[in-house]
C-alpha cells in the first residue's frame, strides 16, 4: 500500500488531491498535515512513502517545510504542489533536493503522473545506492579476504609481457611494497630455479588446452628463505581466440607443506608406532556398517588378506561363540553410553586359530546425540593371555602344593606318632592317595628284595568300591622291579605305560588289580640306601600327574621310609634290649658253673687228701672250665673288637689242611666224649678216594700239609678259631652217637670247607639270625645247651674280614645242619717246609735267650717253666728296675713283659730299652704278654716299641709260636 503525506491546510484543494491521486493509485493511504502540531506528529511517526506540499501555509512555508522533512528522512521524495511560488521558489527548491514541482489548478491532473514518475526514479535511486552498496560491500569483502588469506593477485598482458602484481602479492614473495619491476622476467627471478621448468609446463598446458592453470612452486625471498606458493589463474582471448591476459591469484601454502610433511612423518610414526605395539587401528562407520582397518591387520592379526574392509556384521561372526555375548554387550554400553568403548574377546581367524584381541576406542555422535562412528586400536594379547593362564595354573598348582604341603606335614606327624610297620603302611597309602588326589594307592614294603616275605597296603576311593578288598600281592617283577631295583622315581600316562616293555609282564597280579589310570610310583629308601619297596598311585582325579606330584610324593616316601626306619630301630632296640637282659643272664651262669667248679675242687683240695685218681679229676676239672671261662672272655673280646672295627688281621700263606687237621685234633675229645663220629673229606688231594673216612688217615701227611690247592692268604691264628667254632658248635649240638663231617674242597678260585651234623636242627624263622650276635635259638633258663651265642657271630666277622662268605642251611628241627664257608685261595706253587711246621703248631726255642718279666709270681713261675721246657734259656725279673739289669748283664734274644706292674709298667720298660744302643739290647725282639686285651691296648704296646701282644691267659703253643715267629730276625741282630 501506498502511504502519502499530504501538507496542506486548504481542505478544497486536500479533496481535490486526494480524489486525483486514487484516480491512479486505488491502494492508497493519505496522511494530511493541516497545522504544526499534526505534521510533527506524523513525522515522528514516520511510516510514509512520499510528501506532498503546499508552498504556502499559515504556519510555515514549503523550501522550510521540505528540510524540515528532509531532515528526517534524506532519501524520501518530496513534490511541492501550490498555487502560490514562483519560478524562483521551484529552481531554489529544485536545488536543495526537491523530487518535482507542480503548479494546482488545471495542473491537478499531472499530479498523480508526477508522483508516479517521482516514485520510479526514487525507486531507481534506491535501487541504484543499493547495488553501489552491495559492489562496495563486495570488493571490501574481496578485498578482507584476499588480505586475511594472504593471498596476492597478479595481471600479466601476454602480448606486451607487463606483470602487474598486488600488493599482498608482493608481499608474499617477500618484496618491499611497489618494488616488483612488472615483468615476466622479474616474476621467474623470485622462482627457485628448480620449479621454473615446471611453471613453464604448467602454463604452457593451460595455454593449449584453454584450462585453468594451477601450479605449485618454491620462491626465494631476499633473505634466501624458501616458500611455498600456489597460484591459480585465467587466460582471455582476443576476438581471434588468442590469448592476450591472465588474470589470477596466488597464496602461500607452506604451513601446509610443512603440515603435510609433519603429516607423512606422524603417519610414518603412527605407522611405526602400531607395527610396534602389534596394535591395528579400525573405524566403524554406524550407519553403513563398514569397517575399515589399518594396513598391518593381515600381518599383525592374521585377518586375512581383504580384512582392510570389512562389515560389522563380519567382525561380530569372527568373535569366538564364547565371548560373542560379551563383546555386543561392551558395543552397546559405548553407543548408548558416554561413548568409551573397551573389550577383551576371542577372535578367529581364516585359519581357524583363535587370538585375543583387546579392543580400544571413542564413539563419535552427531549434533543430535545420534552415533555416527566409532574409533579405535585392536591389540592382539595373546601373549599376554597365555602368560595369565599360565600364571593362574601355576598359582593354582602352588596353592595345591601348598595345601598339598600342609596335608604331607600332618600326615608326617601321625607316621611318626605310631611304632608299627603295618600301620605306617596303611597310613603311607591312605595319606599318599589324599595328598595327592587320586583314586588307587598302594605301598609295598620288600625288606631286602623279599617279596614273598613283603606287606603290602591299598587305599581305594568309592570308586572302586567293587575292588576294595584287593589284597593281591605283586611279586616284584617287571615294572616294579625297575622302581626298587633302580632306585627312581616313574611317571607315566596310561599309554605311555601300556607302552613299556616291562608292563604286561610285571608278574602274577598283571590283570588282576583295579583298571589303571596313568602311573606313579616312587621308591622306599632306607638310611642305608638299600631299597625297602615303593609306594604308586593311579588314576589321579584331575588329569595326569606331573613334576610337583612326583617331587611331592618323594618328599613322602622319604618320610614313610624314615618312620619305617625309625619303627624298625624301636623295635631292634627292644630286641636289642631283651638280647641285653637274656645275654647279661646266660653271661652270669656261664661264668659262675665254671668257677663253682674250680672253687669247689680247689677248696676240696687245698682242705682235703684225695687219691691221686680223685687229684686228677679235680684238676682236669679245673683246667676245663679255666679254658672255658677264657674262651668265653675272648669272645667277648672279640665281639667288641669287631662292633668297635679294631679287630686286625696278621695275614700269610695258610693251608686249610693243616687249619682244618689241628682244629680235628683239638675237639677229637669231646667228640669221643659224646660218641660222635668224625668224618674228614679232603677233594682233589690226589689220594685215591674221595670219601669220607676217618680223621687219622690224613693226619700229619706230608703231602696233605704242603699242597698248594688249599693256600689261602690269612691269619693262621683267627681261621683255626673259625674252623674250630664250627666244629665246636657242631659237636656242641649233635646228640650222642651222632656224626659231624668235616667237606673242604676247591671250587673254582675258592677254598671251601663244610661241616655237616646229625644234631638238633635249625628252624626255619631263625635261620636268617643264626650268625647275628647275642642270638641263640632256645635263650630261656631251661635250655639244653650252654654258651653265651657268640661264635657264629665271630665265624661271620672272621671270614668276611678274610674276604670269603659263610652261611648256613638246615632241612627243619633235628634234621642236622650244615656250616658252609669260602674262601678266596692264593697261586703259590710251594711252600717253604719250615713255614709248614710253623702253621702245624710246632716250636723249638733251643739257643734263645727269653727274659721273662711279670710281678704275679705264680703267672711268672709258669711261664719259666713253659719256656724252659721248650728249650729256651730264661731269666726272670719281678720288675721294670730288675728287667733293666737283667738286659745290660744277659742282652737276650726276646723280651716278654707284663705291661701292669707296680712302680713302672711295662710301657716304660719298652721306651727305655729302645733307648739302648743295638750292641746293649735296643733291638731286641719283644712280646707283651698282658691281661690288658683291647685293641687299644694292643696299639699302645706295638706304639711302645713291642713287637707282638698276647693276651692272658695264652695258650703254651701260641707262645711258643709267638717266639719262634722272632726268633729268625732276633738271631740276626
Amino acid at each position: 500500500m501506498l502511504c502519502i503525506l499530504l501538507i496542506d491546510d486548504n481542505p478544497n484543494d486536500r479533496l481535490t488531491i486526494d480524489r486525483e491521486l486514487r484516480k491512479s493509485f486505488p491502494d492508497l493511504e493519505i496522511k494530511s498535515a493541516i497545522d504544526a502540531r499534526t505534521l510533527e506528529q506524523i513525522l515522528a511517526a514516520g511510516g510514509f512513502d512520499l510528501v506532498i506540499t503546499e508552498y504556502q501555509v499559515r504556519w510555515s512555508d514549503g523550501l522550510t517545510i521540505f528540510k524540515q522533512v528532509q531532515s528526517r528522512y534524506p532519501n524520501c521524495p518530496v513534490i511541492m504542489c501550490t498555487d502560490s511560488g514562483s519560478e524562483q521558489v521551484a529552481v531554489e527548491a529544485m536545488k536543495a533536493g526537491l523530487s518535482d514541482y507542480v503548479f494546482k489548478g488545471w495542473h491537478f491532473q499531472r499530479l498523480a503522473g508526477t508522483v508516479a514518475e517521482t516514485l520510479e526514479k526514487q525507486q531507481l535511486r534506491d535501487n541504484g545506492a543499493k547495488t553501489s552498496a552491495q559492489l562496495a560491500l563486495s570488493s571490501e569483502r574481496l578485498r578482507l579476504a584476499i588480505e586475511s588469506s594472504k593471498m596476492g593477485t597478479w595481471d600479466w598482458n601476454i602480448l606486451t609481457g607487463e606483470v602487474v602484481l598486488s600488493e599482498g602479492h608482493e608481499q608474499l614473495f617477500g618484496l618491499e611494497k611497489g618494488s616488483f619491476a612488472g615483468t615476466y622476467a622479474a616474476f621467474s627471478a623470485c622462482v627457485h630455479p628448480d620449479d621454473l621448468d615446471s611453471i613453464s609446463q604448467a602454463l604452457a598446458f593451460a595455454l593449449e588446452n584453454k584450462r585453468e592453470y594451477q601450479h605449485e612452486y618454491r620462491v626465494i625471498w631476499p633473505d634466501g628463505s624458501w616458500h611455498w606458493i600456489a597460484g591459480r589463474g585465467k587466460f582471455f582471448d582476443d576476438g581471434s581466440g588468442k590469448s592476450v591476459r591472465s588474470i589470477g591469484v596466488v597464496w602461500d601454502i607452506t604451513d601446509r607443506k610443512l603440515s603435510s610433511a609433519r603429516i607423512h612423518e606422524s603417519e610414518e610414526n603412527l605407522r611405526f608406532a602400531l607395527e610396534a605395539a602389534n596394535t591395528v587401528a579400525f573405524t566403524w562407520d554406524i550407519a553403513s556398517g563398514e569397517v575399515r582397518r589399518s594396513y598391518n591387520a593381515e600381518t599383525h592379526i592374521g585377518l586375512g588378506p581383504d580384512s582392510a574392509v570389512g562389515t560389522f556384521e563380519q567382525k561380530k561372526n569372527a568373535v569366538h561363540p564364547d565371548d560373542c555375548d560379551s563383546f555386543l554387550a561392551d558395543v552397546e554400553a559405548a553407543l548408548s553410553g558416554p561413548g568409551v568403548y573397551e573389550s577383551e574377546h576371542r577372535h578367529v581367524i581364516p585359519d581357524g586359530s583363535v587370538i585375543w584381541l583387546h579392543e580400544k576406542g571413542r564413539v563419535v555422535f552427531d549434533s543430535s546425540g545420534k552415533p555416527v562412528r566409532l574409533f579405535g586400536a585392536a591389540i592382539d594379547i595373546t601373549a599376554r593371555k597365555q602368560l595369565e593362564y599360565e600364571r593362574l595354573q601355576a598359582l593354582g598348582r602352588q596353592r595345591s602344593y601348598v595345601v598339598r604341603l600342609q596335608k604331607l606335614t600332618s600326615a608326617s606327624v601321625a607316621i611318626n606318632s605310631t611304632l608299627s610297620v603295618e600301620e605306617i603302611l596303611q597310613l603311607a597309602a591312605d595319606s599318599a592317595r589324599s595328598i595327592l588326589e587320586a583314586h588307587q594307592a598302594a605301598v609295598n614294603l620288600t625288606p631286602a628284595a623279599n617279596w614273598d616275605a613283603g606287606i603290602n597296603k591299598f587305599s581305594l576311593s568309592e570308586k572302586y568300591t567293587q575292588w576294595q578288598n584287593y589284597s593281591q600281592e605283586p611279586d616284584g617283577t617287571g615294572i616294579y622291579r625297575e622302581v626298587c631295583q633302580q632306585q627312581r622315581a616313574m611317571r607315566m600316562t596310561q599309554s605311555e605305560l601300556e607302552a613299556h616293555s616291562a608292563w604286561r609282564g610285571f608278574g602274577k597280579a598283571a590283570g588282576k588289580h583295579p583298571p589303571m589310570r596313568g602311573w606313579l610310583a616312587v621308591p622306599l629308601t632306607a638310611r642305608d640306601g638299600k631299597n625297602l619297596g615303593l609306594i604308586q598311585l593311579s588314576d589321579k582325579y584331575d588329569g595326569e600327574f606331573g613334576e610337583d606330584d612326583e617331587s611331592i610324593l618323594m618328599q613322602w616316601a622319604q618320610a614313610v621310609s624314615a618312620a619305617i626306619d625309625n619303627a624298625r630301630l624301636y623295635q631292634e632296640s627292644q630286641q636289642a634290649n631283651r638280647m641285653k637282659d637274656e645275654f647279661l643272664a646266660t653271661l652270669s651262669h656261664e661264668l659262675r658253673s665254671p668257677l663253682n667248679a674250680i672253687l669247689g675242687w680247689a677248696q676240696l683240695l687245698r682242705n682235703r687228701s684225695f687219691t691221686p685218681a680223685v687229684t686228677e679229676r679235680a684238676l682236669s676239672t679245673i683246667e676245663r672250665n679255666a679254658k672255658l671261662q677264657t674262651q668265653l672272655i675272648e669272645d667277648l673280646l672279640d665281639i667288641s673288637r669287631i662292633i668297635r672295627g679294631k679287630l686286625t688281621l696278621n695275614p700269610c700263606p695258610v693251608n686249610l689242611i693243616s687249619m682244618v687237621e689241628g682244629a680235628v685234633n683239638t675237639v677229637g675229645l669231646a667228640a669221643d666224649a659224646k660218641s660222635i663220629e668224625l668224618q674228614l673229606a679232603i677233594v682233589d688231594l690226589g689220594l685215591d678216594t674221595a670219601e669220607f673216612c676217618d680223621t687219622r688217615e690224613v693226619s700229619g701227611n706230608l703231602e696233605s700239609q704242603l699242597n698248594p690247592r688249599f693256600l689261602v692268604s690269612g691269619d693262621p691264628g683267627r681261621l683255626q678259631q673259625v674252623i674250630w667254632n664250627l666244629l665246636a658248635n657242631a659237636i656242641k649240638f649233635t646228640p650222642r652217637a651222632g656224626r659231624v663231617s668235616i667237606r673242604l674242597q676247591r671250587v673254582d678260585s675258592e677254598v671251601e670247607l663244610t661241616v655237616t651234623d646229625t644234631g638238633i636242627g635249625i628252624a626255619a624263622n631263625f635261620l636268617p639270625y643264626v650268625f647275628e650276635s647275642f642270638r641263640q635259638a632256645d635263650a630261656t633258663i631251661t635250655r639244653n645247651h650252654s654258651g653265651l651265642g657268640l661264635g657264629l657271630s665271630i665265624v661271620r666277622q672272621l671270614v668276611e674280614l678274610h674276604g670269603g662268605r659263610v652261611w648256613a642251611s638246615s632241612p627243619g628241627l633235628d634234621m642236622g645242619s650244615t656250616f658252609t664257608f669260602r674262601l678266596p685261595s692264593i697261586d703259590v706253587n710251594s711252600i717253604a717246609r719250615q713255614e709248614a711246621q710253623l702253621l702245624a703248631g710246632g716250636g723249638n726255642l733251643r739257643g734263645v735267650k727269653v727274659l721273662l718279666v711279670d710281678d704275679e709270681v705264680d703267672s711268672r713261675e709258669f711261664m719259666m717253666f713253659l719256656l724252659a721246657d721248650a728249650g729256651a734259656a730264661v731269666r726272670a725279673a719281678s720288675s721294670a728296675a730288675e728287667a733293666l739289669e737283667a738286659v745290660s748283664a744277659l742282652v737276650p734274644d726276646v723280651l716278654v713283659s707284663d705291661i701292669g706292674m707296680p712302680e713302672e709298667d711295662g710301657y716304660s720298660l719298652m721306651r727305655k730299652l729302645r733307648c739302648l744302643a743295638a750292641e746293649s739290647g735296643g733291638k731286641l725282639r719283644a712280646i707283651a704278654l698282658t691281661a690288658y686285651a683291647r685293641d687299644e691296648d694292643r696299639d699302645r704296646a706295638l706304639k711302645a716299641g713291642f713287637d707282638r701282644h698276647l693276651a692272658k691267659p695264652v695258650q703254651p703253643d701260641v707262645l711258643v709260636e709267638a717266639i719262634v715267629s722272632l726268633k729268625p730276625q732276633a738271631l740276626t741282630i
